[in-house]
């Protein structure tokens, strides 16, 4: 399951309600499973631009990865991991590690990046 794309129920805070709310969208697993429970990080279209992260979103266009079946550009949002339980990973979109392996190697390597910083701060 590590590097497969999958359609899921993830959180986000809905700024318009004022509230967490779900919804559904492609998520890269990068870890797991553990207690049926997955690593995943998000993938978005991220439509208020200014809310990108210029080092820990990396782009995917949809021309120059087609086999991961994106409609529009998407991030994948690397400083936004989060822990999906597995009756929340719908449907297979794509094995990113095996079809795209120089894009999954460079979104891990912006993951332990992040990962590194954050234990960092915390010493």
């Amino acid at each position: 399951m590590i590097g497969k794309i999958y359609t899921s129920l993830t959180p986000f805070y809905d700024l318009r309600n004022h509230r967490n709310s779900f919804k559904k969208r492609p998520v890269l697993i990068i870890g797991g499973p553990r207690n049926h429970d997955y690593t995943v990080l998000p993938i978005s279209t991220v439509s208020r631009k200014e809310n990108l992260d210029s080092e820990y979103d990396i782009e995917l266009v949809p021309a120059d990865y087609p086999e991961l079946k994106l409609n529009k550009v998407s991030y994948v949002r690397v400083h936004k991991q989060t822990v999906i339980h597995e009756a929340s990973l719908y449907k297979e979109v794509s094995d990113m590690k095996e079809k795209y392996e120089e894009k999954y190697l460079e979104i891990i390597q912006k993951l332990e990046e992040f990962n590194s910083a954050i234990i960092n701060d915390a010493l």
